[in-house]
């Protein structure tokens, strides 16, 4: 069993209620993990210093 599954977002587009909208990307042709991933602009500009990114790395694990 795998004990994290890590998957990379690049942005598609910002939407009108003040998210960013990110497609996975997948290297092996396989199915995308979580498909799409929206995250609110403030909480990116906090996390990557006052801009917004382009690319995103989301690791998950199970909570105990």
């Amino acid at each position: 069993m795998a004990e994290k599954l890590e998957a990379t977002f690049v942005f598609e587009k910002d939407t009108n209620r003040w998210a960013r909208r990110f497609t996975e990307e997948t290297t092996d042709g396989g199915p995308p993990v979580i498909g799409f991933l929206y995250v609110q602009q403030w909480a990116l500009k906090q996390l990557a210093g006052g801009h917004l990114p382009e690319r995103l790395r989301v690791v998950v694990t199970l909570g105990e």
